[in-house]
């Protein structure tokens, strides 16, 4: 289901943010550097280098806002 709303929402953004998906259980590595606990789990770096995480989907609007805050640093 989250699938449906980032596919919904990425493309706005495809030029603005750089966004990749990666299967945790295959880079497990990364999951832990990350701190991944739960499915799906989003990573937020901002250009800054801040680093803000969330587990669980979003709605199309509240993915919006993690977006736009990471645009706005």
């Amino acid at each position: 289901m989250f699938e449906q709303v980032l596919n919904e929402v990425s493309p706005d953004y495809r030029d603005k943010i750089q966004m990749y998906k990666v299967d945790i259980e295959d880079q497990i590595d990364l999951a832990i550097q990350f701190g991944a606990r739960g499915v799906p789990y989003m990573v937020f770096i901002s250009k800054d280098g801040g680093v803000n995480s969330n587990v669980g989907a979003m709605d199309e609007n509240t993915l919006k806002y993690y977006f736009e805050g990471l645009l706005s640093k």
